[in-house]
């Protein structure tokens, strides 16, 4: 047993331990409202990328019946309303905090 502490102890002296690593600080509460309007960015990005490919799906389409036109017509009136809606969540993303701290993220690095 003496044999085994004294080569421990050698060991000991020979790699000396570690130091301490300070803890991960703990993450920031998750704020519900800016969750909320991430969530609604994120559907109305989906909703205009939708509207518009189905917009440029009917642009191809030369098929001759009567309601292509109607079909087109109603495809851009989709894709214009996705857009306005779209722009609507944007401004309410920037306006909350989480748009904030986006803008000071970005404003950390030059833009090209």
């Amino acid at each position: 047993m003496a044999a085994l502490q004294a080569t421990l102890a050698r060991l000991a002296a020979k790699y000396p331990p570690r130091p301490q690593v300070a803890p991960a600080p703990t993450p920031a509460p998750i704020n519900p409202a800016a969750t909320a309007a991430r969530h609604a960015l994120a559907r109305a990005h989906s909703a205009m990328f939708d509207a518009r490919a189905a917009k440029y799906a009917l642009r191809d389409d030369y098929r001759p019946q009567a309601g292509r036109f109607a079909q087109l017509r109603a495809a851009i009136i989709r894709c214009r309303e996705a857009q306005a809606a779209y722009k609507a969540a944007a401004a309410a993303f920037h306006a909350s905090p989480a748009g904030a701290a986006l803008q000071a993220a970005r404003a950390k690095y030059p833009r090209f």
